[in-house]
């Protein structure tokens, strides 16, 4: 799942990729998400492209910043915008794993 956050520095809505297990998604206080930015061309063994393509309601091509994880409250989280591909998730999967030495 993909949600558009007010993470952004400048308060701007920004879109996140939910990363905590789906059990949680609907019951838990927090969300835990990785932030996109749509400067590409970043660290690749923690940085996964996403692109437009993929019905994830992103304009324009974006990375899922996996360094940047964080937990948001889940009353911040302002609409879903789109889906990742499995494909994709399962990536954001492994670098996290590298990220995070699991």
């Amino acid at each position: 799942m993909m949600v558009d956050a007010p993470e952004g520095i400048d308060g701007t809505p920004r879109a996140c990729v939910v990363v905590q297990a789906d059990l949680f998604n609907e019951t838990h206080a927090t969300v835990t998400v990785c932030p996109l930015t749509t400067v590409v061309g970043g660290e690749a063994l923690f940085r996964v492209a996403i692109s437009p393509q993929e019905h994830t309601g992103l304009p324009v091509e974006c990375e899922v910043q996996v360094d940047r994880i964080t937990s948001i409250r889940r009353h911040r989280i302002v609409k879903v915008i789109g889906h990742a591909s499995a494909t994709r998730m399962e990536q954001v999967d492994q670098a996290l794993r590298r990220w995070l030495a699991l």
